[in-house]
């Protein structure tokens, strides 16, 4: 799934990071690829690759620029974008996202050459459950699929499209995400009480397993963005994105009236 000249791109990205100590997890599309497609069947491919890495400071993103461009045997070129790098070998994009400190008090940055915001909320929670992946004799982190349809959702709200990528990749998770024996042990009773049809019970666990990993901040700032995505895409038809939307919130908050419920 995973071609060689990829490989390549992630196996010289991985070293340069390594080497400056920064943890690093591969999100977007690629991500999709690595820990989705390989389950579930293939949704749509991508051209470039996706990084999130935490950083403290501009300073050091900046020393993570000069060591991917600069030196005797640079293996990356910067291009117009300041987090757009463009592999020398392959000519394959990447495109790297800091977060972390960096990203503190509000967990958002700006571009400095474009001066856009870009919110970087869910990034630290899906560094911290993210899995390991082997290609071959390289381990990457790649985040799991729970983070992963967060921060899709997160990027839905930064670029305000009706509809684009993360929708397509939003909707093919949702579509195709299954796991039955979960669904049997751990919502039993929610499914003889009727608060959750069984064609909805993947999505619906999906949600509780967002609301496991998300700190409170988070969570809050997705519920909104929830209700303005499915307001926006209007659809309430039984298997629409709309309607599949409703149920992963619906299984998000379940947990969140569990958790008052202990208090």
């Amino acid at each position: 799934m995973i071609s060689f000249v990829e490989k390549q791109v992630l196996t010289d990205l991985v070293n340069i990071v390594s080497a400056l100590k920064f943890p690093m997890i591969v999100v977007g599309a690629g991500a999709r690829l690595l820990i989705f497609d390989c389950k579930f069947g293939e949704g749509r491919g991508t051209k470039d690759w996706d990084v999130a890495i935490s950083i403290d400071n501009w300073t050091a993103y900046t020393t993570l620029c000069e060591h991917l461009t600069k030196g005797n045997s640079p293996r990356f070129k910067t291009t117009k974008t300041s987090h757009k790098f463009v592999h020398i070998e392959t000519n394959i994009e990447v495109d790297i996202v800091p977060f972390g400190q960096i990203g503190e008090p509000d967990r958002k940055i700006i571009w400095s050459d474009t001066g856009n915001c870009m919110n970087v909320l869910g990034f630290a929670e899906a560094l911290s459950y993210a899995k390991n992946v082997s290609i071959d004799e390289l381990e990457i982190p790649v985040i799991d699929t729970p983070a992963f349809v967060v921060l899709k959702i997160f990027a839905w709200g930064d670029r305000g499209e009706r509809t684009n990528k993360d929708l397509e990749d939003i909707e093919f998770i949702l579509s195709k995400y299954e796991d039955d024996e979960r669904v049997y042990d751990e919502l039993a009773q929610e499914l003889a009480d009727g608060l959750v049809e069984f064609i909805n019970a993947n999505v619906y666990l999906l949600g509780q397993d967002i609301h496991k990993i998300l700190q409170k901040k988070t969570l809050f700032e997705l519920n909104i963005l929830l209700d303005k995505l499915i307001e926006n895409l209007d659809i309430d038809q039984p298997g629409s994105l709309s309607d599949k939307l409703k149920v992963l919130q619906k299984g998000i908050n379940s947990n969140s009236r569990a958790d008052k419920d202990t208090k």
